[in-house]
């Protein structure tokens, strides 16, 4: 059903809900009708702030609104996926915030009730919707570094923005720690990894014209030491990785077999340095390679500039682009994430909406970008390679 105007009612009110609202608000075909927390005086004031008319505490109560057509899912994880099927059976439109479920049962379960209530499911894989991102994928579109064969992925260290989160509604440890508890947050002991790595296979697949990751494999190391160095205080506070170890390394294979795949992570949280900050990508094609920042990114230099994307080509000149949209709400980065990244995907969602077309990332894809994620969880508790179509609720649960 293609709508003329979208009108959103945005359930849970944590650190990107400001974001999003404002994205919504920024489309002439689009609104946020009403919003919801559990947090009364928080949607009070939310709603107030953005002159929003409308704000619940129930969600059952903001699903039977006949103002609304669309639901906006911010919530910590265990709620996305029945959220998203109660939204869909009460035939509302839904983006929901990655990853998209706890369980691929669940997903499975919420993909299903929006075909059958001819909803439109999309997952909010923001990665995608970066700019350098985009670029990135344009050129290689384009055929710049001809067939692209190798993606290697960098992950340094966010800094935030000194007062960032400083607002008249601060984020705390309750707003925030969830994503530290794998009964809210899922990844079966590692959440952190549960929580981020939808993020770097979807832009795996994104950079690689979509194909498909067939099979990880995951490295996994002891950070105990850190707890003994710091006398047990907790060096990186909530943001801690897993208290028995962590996966640094993930390798992986393509359906292409041509194609292959690296994660790297050294930062701060698991004691270790890298000059470079943030998510980063490097491209290996046939004939030449990009490099480009993504989320919190900074550092990336060519001759003496700081750039956001360089693409390498054979026989040709090295090329540098810059995206200056403004900078980021909470990282000191060079790259404009909650920011930009955000309004790209929802302004692309409200556009398929009004238009009858299809987002870019739907359910199935967070549903499979979840399934990959478990299959490197799996492959660091096992100590062996997973194939992404051998995971299970049951083998990820064990």
């Amino acid at each position: 059903m293609t709508l003329s105007r979208v009108k959103v009612g945005v359930v849970g009110l944590g650190l990107v809900g400001d974001s999003h609202i404002r994205a919504y608000q920024a489309h002439p075909k689009a609104e946020v009708a009403a919003v919801c927390d559990l947090d009364a005086a928080r949607a009070e004031a939310v709603a107030a702030s953005y002159q929003i008319p409308r704000w619940y505490t129930s969600y059952e109560e903001m699903l039977a609104d006949p103002g609304i057509n669309t639901i906006e899912i911010t919530t910590p994880t265990l709620l996305h996926a029945p959220m998203a099927t109660a939204a869909a059976r009460a035939g509302k439109n839904i983006l929901c915030e990655k990853p998209f479920c706890l369980t691929l049962a669940e997903g499975e379960a919420a993909c299903a009730a929006a075909a059958a209530h001819g909803v439109t499911l999309a997952v909010g894989e923001s990665y995608i919707f970066m700019t350098p991102i985009m670029k990135a994928r344009a050129l290689i579109e384009a055929g710049e570094i001809g067939r692209p064969l190798q993606v290697r992925q960098r992950f340094g260290s966010w800094i935030e923005r000194p007062g960032a989160l400083e607002t008249a509604r601060p984020i705390t440890a309750d707003h925030r720690g969830w994503r530290m508890d794998s009964s809210r947050a899922g990844g079966a002991g590692f959440p952190w990894m549960f929580d981020h790595c939808v993020h770097f296979f979807a832009t795996a697949e994104y950079l690689m014209k979509d194909t498909r990751i067939g099979e990880v494999y995951s490295l996994r190391s002891d950070i105990s030491w850190m707890n003994a160095r710091d006398g047990g205080s907790g060096h990186a506070g909530m943001y801690r990785p897993e208290n028995a170890g962590d996966i640094p390394i993930i390798a992986w294979s393509y359906d292409d077999p041509a194609c292959q795949g690296v994660w790297m992570r050294a930062e701060a949280l698991t004691g270790k340095y890298d000059p470079m900050f943030g998510f980063s990508v490097s491209v290996i094609g046939e004939t030449g390679m990009i490099e480009v920042l993504g989320e919190g990114g900074r550092g990336l230099n060519w001759q003496g500039q700081d750039v956001h994307l360089v693409l390498h080509r054979q026989g040709k000149d090295t090329l540098t682009f810059r995206f200056d949209e403004g900078g980021d709400e909470i990282w000191q980065s060079e790259v404009s994430y909650y920011s930009r990244a955000h309004l790209n995907q929802i302004h692309e969602f409200v556009a398929a909406l009004t238009s009858g077309g299809a987002p870019r990332y739907l359910g199935a894809d967070g549903l499979r970008d979840v399934r990959t994620t478990m299959a490197a969880i799996c492959s660091a508790r096992e100590g062996v390679p997973v194939k992404v179509r051998d995971v299970t609720d049951r083998r990820f649960e064990a």
